[in-house]
């Protein structure tokens, strides 16, 4: 009797075990097949909708030719890189590298130094940013526009047909006109670092622009009197005493004639006489260290002003919070001892970095018609493969021959009057083609690079650029 009922307890227990055993064989079978269900929607939606990590798979196509193997072996990072997810933070710095005087024509002309095309292309590192915008322009050779106009629609972000004509009566009415103010001056109300490297005239047009002056006059010289009695200043004046000018962390770049009216006159660095030269006693470099002196007196600040390459070289710039150099009587170009663009960008990165909160550097390299264009273009691939890569900044690199300038009294090479097209071209079919391709408005390209640079794409607007800078820096200081 007990061995009976011993045996009809050990069924039970192995009755129980047994469904156990069936329960968790049959959870582990059905997670199994929704594992695979899973696996299978989603490799299906990656490859209908091309989301797929291209590493994990050859190619899209089943057979490729062996000559074509290689190629598309090679293509694989490229096309990872371009599948990659956008970033949804915003940047803490944005760096602005300008280059007049290249367009994209002339661009792909100079990826190839040889005429040998056979021997391979010479890309540009900004060739491997991810993203490009074309920017529209309105000028041309054929309708050419007042530079000074130009370049405040570029860097105000209002339309050029909406810049006021430069007038030479600064009376009342003339200065109660609310003034529009550049992207650099909104990057100094919000808090930001500033800086201008500039390898023209710091008083240029861009100068005059980021600086928010009025007028096309860089000194007293050529002022007219009318001017002068009205109570206008030359934008000199304007760029050394106005608000923009001088919360400029940084102002590097040439234009000494301009700020004083003794300089001096070396064989390396000659006065240049197509450009303006003050006449009338100043000293403005004298006048910005003033200014500093008196500020640091209230608010303890380190400052410096530079007039040579040896002495930015020796410069330990990190330790500074104010830096100006005026390299040059004229544009640096004209100064064969003026320190490179690379060892400026350098320095200057330096300085607004100081306190890690947050800057917006703007950098101009002109390239005239006289200089060698691809070794130009060299210096600037060069300083940009030289720069830390930093994954809280925003790189834009703008490619624009996009001013074409009417002729000015004020003369100098972004100003000279364009030669009429008819002496240039023989009156042939085929030279009319050319004539019309050459008076054609040429786009200016914007390559991007970091947080939020996505939003350079499509063809844009001239204002573009403006308005999607002050957008990515004002919500930059949002950053904790």
């Amino acid at each position: 009797m007990v061995t009976t009922q011993r045996t009809k307890e050990i069924c039970q227990i192995i009755r129980l075990k047994s469904t156990q055993v069936f329960l968790v064989a049959g959870t582990c079978l059905v997670t199994v097949m929704v594992t695979l269900l899973c696996i299978g929607f989603m490799t299906r939606y990656e490859v209908e909708n091309e989301v797929a990590n291209v590493a994990d798979v050859d190619y899209w196509k089943d057979k490729v030719a062996p000559s074509q193997k290689i190629w598309y072996d090679n293509a694989i990072d490229e096309l990872n890189e371009a599948l990659r997810p956008t970033d949804s933070t915003y940047p803490r710095n944005v760096r602005i590298f300008v280059v007049q005087g290249i367009d994209g024509r002339d661009l792909a002309a100079l990826r190839f130094p040889n005429r040998d095309i056979s021997r391979g292309n010479t890309n540009f590192i900004w060739d491997q940013f991810p993203h490009l915008a074309r920017l529209q322009n309105s000028c041309s050779q054929q309708f050419p526009c007042e530079v000074a106009r130009v370049s405040r629609a570029f860097w105000s972000g209002i339309p050029l047909d909406q810049v006021p004509e430069s007038q030479e009566d600064c009376g009342g009415a003339f200065n109660a006109t609310p003034t529009s103010i550049s992207i650099l001056r909104q990057a100094q109300l919000a808090g930001l670092r500033t800086g201008f490297v500039t390898t023209q005239r710091i008083t240029g047009s861009t100068g005059a622009a980021l600086g928010n002056a009025k007028g096309n006059f860089e000194c007293n010289e050529r002022m007219p009197r009318s001017a002068i009695e009205s109570g206008c200043q030359d934008i000199a004046h304007q760029l050394i005493s106005g608000e923009t000018g001088k919360s400029l962390n940084v102002l590097i770049g040439g234009g000494r004639q301009m700020l004083s009216s003794l300089v001096p006159k070396t064989k390396y660095d000659p006065v240049d006489e197509l450009l303006c030269e003050s006449n009338d006693g100043r000293n403005l470099l004298k006048d910005w260290r003033t200014q500093k002196l008196r500020e640091s007196k209230v608010n303890p600040i380190i400052f410096d002003l530079i007039q040579r390459s040896d002495e930015l070289e020796s410069l330990n710039a990190s330790s500074f919070d104010y830096l100006m150099g005026v390299m040059a009587n004229g544009d640096l170009s004209g100064n064969s001892k003026a320190p490179s663009l690379k060892l400026m960008v350098e320095k200057s990165l330096q300085v607004l970095d100081k306190y890690k909160q947050g800057y917006l550097l703007i950098v101009e390299q002109f390239i005239a018609s006289s200089m060698v264009k691809r070794e130009q273009l060299q210096l600037l691939n060069d300083t940009l493969f030289s720069l830390h890569k930093d994954q809280e900044t925003l790189t834009l690199v703008l490619m624009t021959n996009a001013i074409y300038t009417k002729a000015s009294l004020d003369v100098s090479e972004e100003t000279e009057t364009i030669s009429l097209l008819p002496q240039i071209f023989n009156e042939s079919e085929e030279a009319e083609i050319q004539k019309r391709m050459y008076q054609m408005p040429s786009e200016s390209l914007l390559f991007a690079q970091g947080p939020k640079s996505p939003i350079f794409h499509g063809v844009r607007k001239e204002t573009f650029l403006a308005h999607a800078v002050s957008h990515v820096l004002s919500r930059s200081r949002t950053r904790p």
